[in-house]
Protein backbone atom coordinates (compact mmCIF):
# COMPACT_ATOMS: atom_id res chain seq x y z
CA UNK A 1 0.00 0.00 0.00
CA UNK A 2 1.25 3.86 -1.01
CA UNK A 3 1.52 6.39 1.40
CA UNK A 4 -2.53 7.44 0.28
CA UNK A 5 -3.82 4.53 1.67
CA UNK A 6 -6.26 5.99 3.84
CA UNK A 7 -7.12 8.74 1.77
CA UNK A 8 -7.91 6.23 -1.16
CA UNK A 9 -10.35 3.78 1.43
CA UNK A 10 -12.00 7.09 2.31
CA UNK A 11 -13.30 7.18 -1.68
CA UNK A 12 -13.96 3.94 -1.60
CA UNK A 13 -17.44 1.94 -1.47
CA UNK A 14 -17.45 -0.25 1.84
CA UNK A 15 -18.51 -3.55 1.67
CA UNK A 16 -15.90 -6.34 3.72
CA UNK A 17 -12.34 -4.41 3.81
CA UNK A 18 -12.76 -1.77 6.54
CA UNK A 19 -9.49 -2.51 8.04
CA UNK A 20 -6.50 -2.85 6.15
CA UNK A 21 -2.57 -2.46 7.08
CA UNK A 22 0.64 0.00 6.29
CA UNK A 23 4.03 -1.08 7.37
CA UNK A 24 4.80 2.92 7.77
CA UNK A 25 1.48 3.99 9.72
CA UNK A 26 0.58 0.99 10.65
CA UNK A 27 -3.64 0.09 11.35
CA UNK A 28 -5.89 1.71 9.07
CA UNK A 29 -9.20 1.87 10.66
CA UNK A 30 -11.38 4.68 8.64
CA UNK A 31 -14.71 3.04 9.92
CA UNK A 32 -13.62 2.37 13.40
CA UNK A 33 -14.06 -1.00 13.02
CA UNK A 34 -11.58 -1.92 16.02
CA UNK A 35 -13.56 -0.02 18.44
CA UNK A 36 -16.83 -1.21 17.86
CA UNK A 37 -14.79 -4.67 18.58
CA UNK A 38 -13.85 -3.41 21.46
CA UNK A 39 -17.29 -2.17 22.57
CA UNK A 40 -19.01 -5.22 21.19
CA UNK A 41 -20.80 -3.37 18.66
CA UNK A 42 -22.12 -4.66 15.24
CA UNK A 43 -22.53 -2.54 12.70
CA UNK A 44 -23.07 -2.50 9.06
CA UNK A 45 -20.17 -0.77 7.01
CA UNK A 46 -21.75 1.95 4.78
CA UNK A 47 -25.18 2.35 4.61
CA UNK A 48 -26.93 -0.93 6.36
CA UNK A 49 -29.99 -0.57 3.46
CA UNK A 50 -27.17 -1.70 0.76
CA UNK A 51 -25.30 -3.98 2.50
CA UNK A 52 -28.64 -6.01 3.28
CA UNK A 53 -29.25 -5.90 0.09
CA UNK A 54 -26.20 -6.97 -1.31
CA UNK A 55 -26.99 -10.04 0.35
CA UNK A 56 -29.78 -10.91 2.89
CA UNK A 57 -28.18 -13.72 4.74
CA UNK A 58 -26.41 -10.56 6.63
CA UNK A 59 -29.50 -10.04 8.61
CA UNK A 60 -29.33 -12.94 10.51
CA UNK A 61 -25.35 -13.01 10.82
CA UNK A 62 -25.73 -9.41 12.49
CA UNK A 63 -28.13 -11.75 14.79
CA UNK A 64 -25.80 -14.34 14.94
CA UNK A 65 -23.16 -12.50 16.10
CA UNK A 66 -25.30 -10.96 18.93
CA UNK A 67 -26.52 -14.01 20.07
CA UNK A 68 -22.67 -15.77 19.72
CA UNK A 69 -20.56 -13.36 20.90
CA UNK A 70 -23.33 -10.77 23.26
CA UNK A 71 -22.57 -7.76 20.96
CA UNK A 72 -25.48 -4.80 21.05
CA UNK A 73 -26.83 -4.15 17.30
CA UNK A 74 -26.10 -0.28 16.29
CA UNK A 75 -29.46 1.30 16.34
CA UNK A 76 -29.18 2.67 12.90
CA UNK A 77 -28.43 -0.94 11.67
CA UNK A 78 -30.96 -2.55 13.96
CA UNK A 79 -33.58 -0.50 12.40
CA UNK A 80 -32.26 -2.00 8.77
CA UNK A 81 -32.78 -5.40 9.70
CA UNK A 82 -36.57 -4.58 10.76
CA UNK A 83 -36.76 -2.80 7.61
CA UNK A 84 -34.96 -5.10 5.43
CA UNK A 85 -36.14 -8.82 6.84
CA UNK A 86 -38.48 -9.55 3.88
CA UNK A 87 -35.38 -10.31 1.83
CA UNK A 88 -34.87 -13.77 4.32
CA UNK A 89 -37.76 -15.18 1.88
CA UNK A 90 -35.27 -14.98 -1.11
CA UNK A 91 -32.53 -16.96 0.05
CA UNK A 92 -31.25 -20.34 -0.37
CA UNK A 93 -33.16 -22.87 2.86
CA UNK A 94 -29.93 -24.27 3.20
CA UNK A 95 -28.08 -20.81 4.03
CA UNK A 96 -30.86 -19.70 6.30
CA UNK A 97 -30.68 -22.99 8.21
CA UNK A 98 -27.05 -22.91 8.67
CA UNK A 99 -27.36 -19.47 10.26
CA UNK A 100 -30.26 -19.90 12.04
CA UNK A 101 -29.16 -22.90 13.79
CA UNK A 102 -25.49 -20.80 14.88
CA UNK A 103 -27.77 -18.22 15.80
CA UNK A 104 -30.00 -20.48 18.04
CA UNK A 105 -26.79 -22.43 19.76
CA UNK A 106 -25.34 -18.97 21.33
CA UNK A 107 -25.50 -17.98 24.49
CA UNK A 108 -27.58 -14.90 24.27
CA UNK A 109 -30.53 -16.49 21.65
CA UNK A 110 -33.03 -16.12 23.99
CA UNK A 111 -32.12 -12.53 24.32
CA UNK A 112 -31.69 -11.66 20.60
CA UNK A 113 -35.09 -13.30 19.87
CA UNK A 114 -36.83 -11.79 22.22
CA UNK A 115 -36.02 -8.28 20.38
CA UNK A 116 -36.05 -9.72 16.66
CA UNK A 117 -39.50 -11.95 16.70
CA UNK A 118 -40.78 -10.14 13.29
CA UNK A 119 -36.85 -11.08 11.65
CA UNK A 120 -37.49 -14.84 12.60
CA UNK A 121 -41.21 -14.65 11.81
CA UNK A 122 -39.96 -13.71 7.92
CA UNK A 123 -38.52 -17.18 7.48
CA UNK A 124 -40.70 -19.07 10.64
CA UNK A 125 -43.69 -17.58 10.34
CA UNK A 126 -44.93 -20.00 12.59
CA UNK A 127 -43.30 -18.42 15.54
CA UNK A 128 -45.61 -15.35 15.62
CA UNK A 129 -48.71 -16.34 16.69
CA UNK A 130 -46.99 -17.03 20.20
CA UNK A 131 -45.29 -13.81 20.44
CA UNK A 132 -47.91 -12.28 23.15
CA UNK A 133 -49.99 -15.33 23.14
CA UNK A 134 -51.13 -15.42 26.97
CA UNK A 135 -51.45 -18.76 28.13
CA UNK A 136 -54.41 -18.29 30.95
CA UNK A 137 -52.81 -21.65 32.73
CA UNK A 138 -51.92 -21.65 36.41
CA UNK A 139 -49.08 -23.43 34.95
CA UNK A 140 -47.85 -21.00 33.40
CA UNK A 141 -46.39 -17.50 34.03
CA UNK A 142 -45.46 -16.50 31.05
CA UNK A 143 -46.89 -16.38 27.45
CA UNK A 144 -46.34 -19.28 24.74
CA UNK A 145 -43.48 -17.51 23.39
CA UNK A 146 -41.52 -16.30 26.96
CA UNK A 147 -41.85 -19.51 28.09
CA UNK A 148 -40.84 -20.74 24.55
CA UNK A 149 -37.77 -18.38 25.24
CA UNK A 150 -36.95 -19.53 28.90
CA UNK A 151 -37.13 -22.74 28.05
CA UNK A 152 -34.59 -22.52 25.26
CA UNK A 153 -32.05 -20.92 27.93
CA UNK A 154 -32.50 -23.88 29.91
CA UNK A 155 -31.34 -26.62 27.41
CA UNK A 156 -27.43 -26.91 26.13
CA UNK A 157 -26.24 -25.52 22.84
CA UNK A 158 -26.95 -28.58 20.67
CA UNK A 159 -28.57 -27.99 17.77
CA UNK A 160 -31.47 -31.08 18.41
CA UNK A 161 -32.13 -29.26 21.81
CA UNK A 162 -32.68 -25.73 20.83
CA UNK A 163 -34.74 -26.58 17.79
CA UNK A 164 -36.67 -28.56 20.16
CA UNK A 165 -37.41 -25.90 22.77
CA UNK A 166 -37.93 -23.29 19.74
CA UNK A 167 -40.31 -25.48 18.51
CA UNK A 168 -42.25 -27.33 21.03
CA UNK A 169 -45.09 -25.56 21.60
CA UNK A 170 -45.51 -24.06 18.15
CA UNK A 171 -48.70 -25.49 17.77
CA UNK A 172 -50.48 -24.50 21.01
CA UNK A 173 -52.16 -20.95 19.37
CA UNK A 174 -54.00 -23.66 17.06
CA UNK A 175 -55.34 -25.66 19.43
CA UNK A 176 -56.24 -22.99 22.06
CA UNK A 177 -59.27 -23.50 24.15
CA UNK A 178 -60.87 -21.83 27.09
CA UNK A 179 -62.96 -23.77 29.35
CA UNK A 180 -66.08 -22.73 31.40
CA UNK A 181 -63.72 -21.24 34.52
CA UNK A 182 -61.88 -19.29 32.01
CA UNK A 183 -58.96 -21.52 32.02
CA UNK A 184 -56.83 -22.10 28.99
CA UNK A 185 -55.90 -26.02 27.48
CA UNK A 186 -53.78 -26.56 24.36
CA UNK A 187 -55.03 -30.45 24.00
CA UNK A 188 -53.40 -32.19 21.52
CA UNK A 189 -50.25 -29.80 20.92
CA UNK A 190 -47.44 -32.22 21.35
CA UNK A 191 -48.72 -33.70 18.16
CA UNK A 192 -50.27 -30.43 16.06
CA UNK A 193 -46.25 -28.44 17.51
CA UNK A 194 -44.58 -31.99 16.06
CA UNK A 195 -46.79 -31.87 12.50
CA UNK A 196 -45.61 -28.50 12.03
CA UNK A 197 -41.91 -28.56 13.25
CA UNK A 198 -41.59 -31.57 10.49
CA UNK A 199 -42.95 -29.18 8.14
CA UNK A 200 -40.81 -26.11 9.06
CA UNK A 201 -37.61 -28.24 9.06
CA UNK A 202 -38.45 -29.62 5.67
CA UNK A 203 -39.03 -26.23 4.81
CA UNK A 204 -34.92 -25.11 5.99
CA UNK A 205 -34.02 -28.60 4.09
CA UNK A 206 -32.63 -29.56 7.50
CA UNK A 207 -30.81 -32.93 7.72
CA UNK A 208 -32.75 -36.13 8.12
CA UNK A 209 -31.36 -37.26 11.14
CA UNK A 210 -31.85 -33.29 12.67
CA UNK A 211 -35.02 -33.08 11.52
CA UNK A 212 -36.12 -36.42 12.99
CA UNK A 213 -34.88 -36.04 16.58
CA UNK A 214 -36.56 -32.84 16.86
CA UNK A 215 -39.65 -34.11 15.91
CA UNK A 216 -39.57 -36.98 18.09
CA UNK A 217 -38.86 -35.06 20.81
CA UNK A 218 -40.81 -32.28 20.04
CA UNK A 219 -44.02 -34.99 19.78
CA UNK A 220 -42.68 -36.80 23.27
CA UNK A 221 -42.24 -33.37 25.22
CA UNK A 222 -45.62 -33.77 27.27
CA UNK A 223 -45.73 -37.27 27.25
CA UNK A 224 -45.77 -39.09 30.84
CA UNK A 225 -43.41 -41.16 31.37
CA UNK A 226 -44.24 -43.28 34.79
CA UNK A 227 -41.75 -43.23 37.12
CA UNK A 228 -41.61 -47.03 37.15
CA UNK A 229 -38.65 -50.09 36.17
CA UNK A 230 -41.44 -50.75 33.24
CA UNK A 231 -42.45 -47.32 32.25
CA UNK A 232 -39.09 -45.61 31.75
CA UNK A 233 -37.75 -49.44 30.08
CA UNK A 234 -40.68 -48.50 27.45
CA UNK A 235 -39.80 -44.79 26.56
CA UNK A 236 -35.94 -46.24 26.50
CA UNK A 237 -36.89 -48.78 23.82
CA UNK A 238 -38.83 -46.48 22.08
CA UNK A 239 -35.97 -43.43 21.87
CA UNK A 240 -32.91 -45.39 23.20
CA UNK A 241 -30.80 -43.50 25.63
CA UNK A 242 -29.21 -40.59 23.61
CA UNK A 243 -32.66 -39.26 22.32
CA UNK A 244 -34.37 -40.48 26.31
CA UNK A 245 -31.71 -38.45 28.19
CA UNK A 246 -32.07 -35.67 25.50
CA UNK A 247 -36.02 -35.58 26.38
CA UNK A 248 -35.55 -35.48 29.91
CA UNK A 249 -33.81 -32.57 29.15
CA UNK A 250 -35.96 -31.30 27.41
CA UNK A 251 -38.77 -31.91 30.50
CA UNK A 252 -36.46 -30.29 32.81
CA UNK A 253 -36.50 -27.02 30.74
CA UNK A 254 -39.68 -27.13 29.62
CA UNK A 255 -40.73 -27.40 33.73
CA UNK A 256 -38.36 -24.76 34.53
CA UNK A 257 -39.99 -22.48 32.32
CA UNK A 258 -43.22 -22.81 34.17
CA UNK A 259 -44.87 -21.22 36.77
CA UNK A 260 -42.54 -21.33 40.29
CA UNK A 261 -45.20 -23.92 41.94
CA UNK A 262 -44.59 -26.87 39.46
CA UNK A 263 -40.43 -27.09 39.63
CA UNK A 264 -41.13 -30.01 42.41
CA UNK A 265 -41.42 -31.89 38.94
CA UNK A 266 -37.78 -31.79 38.46
CA UNK A 267 -37.55 -34.41 41.25
CA UNK A 268 -39.57 -36.74 39.58
CA UNK A 269 -37.44 -36.27 36.36
CA UNK A 270 -34.59 -36.42 37.91
CA UNK A 271 -36.50 -40.28 39.27
CA UNK A 272 -36.90 -41.54 35.98
CA UNK A 273 -33.19 -40.18 35.15
CA UNK A 274 -32.06 -42.67 38.24
CA UNK A 275 -34.33 -45.53 37.07
CA UNK A 276 -32.81 -45.24 33.31
CA UNK A 277 -29.44 -45.38 34.77
CA UNK A 278 -30.20 -48.65 36.56
CA UNK A 279 -31.58 -49.95 34.23
CA UNK A 280 -28.13 -49.48 31.79
CA UNK A 281 -26.12 -50.47 34.10
CA UNK A 282 -27.79 -53.96 34.38
CA UNK A 283 -27.86 -54.27 30.73
CA UNK A 284 -31.82 -54.57 31.23
CA UNK A 285 -33.77 -56.14 28.23
CA UNK A 286 -35.77 -52.94 27.08
CA UNK A 287 -37.12 -54.22 23.38
CA UNK A 288 -37.27 -57.67 21.26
Amino acid sequence: FGDSLEDDLKRRDFTMNALAYNPRTGLVDVCGGAEDIARGVVRCVGESDRRFQEDGLRILRALRFASVLGFQIAPETAAAIHRNRALLQYLAAERVQSELTKLLCGPWAASVLRRYPDVIGAVLPEILPMVGFDQRNGHHCYDVWEHTLHAMEKVKPEPELRLTMLLHDIGKPNCFTVDGLGCGHFYGHPAESARMAEAMLGRLRAETALRETVVQLVAWHDRNIPRTRPGVARALGALGERDLRRLLDVKRADNLAQAPAYRFLQGEIDRAECILDQLLVEGACVSL
